[in-house]
């Protein structure tokens, strides 16, 4: 069963409780909490800060014509991802778990801190996930970390199989598919990119989730026909 069958067609109501007490009121009043070091919880921040300085391949969208095009760096393109993956769940009304699934959105990409970014269709593609799996593992273990399923999350998200891993995959590809769609090719031009190789890159869409391997279809004859692709 691929993943966009798991929609169903039932509305959902989201419920939020509202606390009785502000948020220093109830952490004074629980004797149990344990006590922090500021300066390890802070320490930890900044190692995830560190994302922000990881550049990508592609180029966001222009706010106005005479705006610079600039790449994306891999903390936009985790919070973009985390809110796609949100999106298309509502809008499809899919059978997922949300909080897992923005959990494994927002540390997609974490092992890059250490690792870098490898480029979908570098040689190097293959073995990315040797580096990234020891830069989470570093991140498990830096003081400060108050994530303990980090590392669990982590793993799940890069080998599993479960409907909320199969999105995750589906929109991960979607989007900088989408940002060269809007930059008239930028990346691809640039990089020298064929036609066969992004088609082959998101050939498993067709089964997760065919309604979005349909449009990807459609947009990549356009950029052929527009010869922001190789041919071949």
């Amino acid at each position: 069963m691929s993943l966009y069958q798991t929609a169903t067609s039932t509305a959902k109501a989201s419920v939020y409780a509202s606390p009785s007490a502000n948020l220093q009121d109830r952490l004074q009043s629980n004797d149990s909490h344990p006590a922090r070091d500021m300066d390890d919880i802070t320490h930890f921040l900044l190692e995830l800060d560190a994302l922000k300085h990881v550049n990508r391949r592609n180029y966001i969208t222009q706010n106005d014509v005479a705006s610079e095009f600039r790449i994306e760096n891999s903390a936009e393109h985790s919070w973009h991802l985390a809110m796609a993956c949100w999106s298309i769940a509502e809008a499809f009304e899919l059978k997922v778990n949300h909080e897992k699934l923005l959990k494994m959105a927002l540390i997609h990409d974490l092992g890059e801190i250490d690792a870098g970014d490898t480029f979908l269709y570098a040689n190097t593609r293959k073995d990315a996930h040797i580096k990234e799996r020891d830069g989470i593992a570093r991140l498990q273990s830096e003081r400060g970390n108050g994530i303990a399923e980090l590392s669990k999350i982590w793993e799940e998200q890069e080998t599993g199989n479960s409907a909320e891993t199969q999105l995750l995959k589906v929109v991960d590809r979607l989007l900088p598919f989408l940002l060269n769609i809007k930059t008239q090719g930028r990346t691809w031009i640039e990089l020298g990119v064929k036609r066969s190789q992004v088609a082959a890159a998101h050939v498993f869409i067709k089964d997760s989730f065919p309604t979005i391997h349909q449009w990807m279809t459609a947009q990549l004859d356009y950029a052929a026909e527009q010869g922001w692709l190789i041919t071949g």
